[in-house]
């Protein structure tokens, strides 16, 4: 009975801790924000608003469409008013930090909930901070 006991215990300790793996976060679809922005000079999807090259506050209706993704990785386009272009977004093992490239600048965020998320943008010429709240459209 004791070398059962043993057995098992070795058994048990080689097979290492069942970890379930939480899927990746489906982010197909369109995601609908308003920026909160500070810009230097005519900007992407700033465009001309304000003209000049002091540092300015600025806004932008900006959408977000996930077409593809496969394992913690989106492929899709960001659009405003006036400028559209490539995004591309990668989610990391936590299943909720995002990190995305665009043309000209990349973004740090977060996925809040199934149905929002954060992104906070950096571009260096023309200059661009900004962060951005979008919510799944439906």
């Amino acid at each position: 009975m004791r070398g059962s006991v043993i057995f098992l215990f070795a058994a048990m300790s080689f097979a290492g801790p069942a970890v379930a793996q939480e899927a990746w976060p489906d982010l197909l679809g369109k995601w609908g924000g308003k920026s909160r922005a500070v810009i230097m000079s005519p900007a992407g999807h700033y465009g001309s608003a304000g003209g000049g090259s002091e540092p300015r506050f600025a806004s932008s209706d900006l959408v977000v469409e996930i077409t593809k993704q496969d394992q913690g990785r989106y492929i899709g386009t960001i659009v405003s008013a006036g400028h559209k272009e490539e995004k591309l977004m990668v989610v990391s093992e936590d299943r909720k930090t995002l990190r995305s490239a665009d043309s000209d600048g990349n973004s740090f965020g977060h996925i809040i909930d199934s149905n929002s998320f954060e992104l906070c943008y950096a571009q260096v010429a023309p200059s661009v901070a900004s962060c951005t709240l979008f919510r799944r459209e439906k």
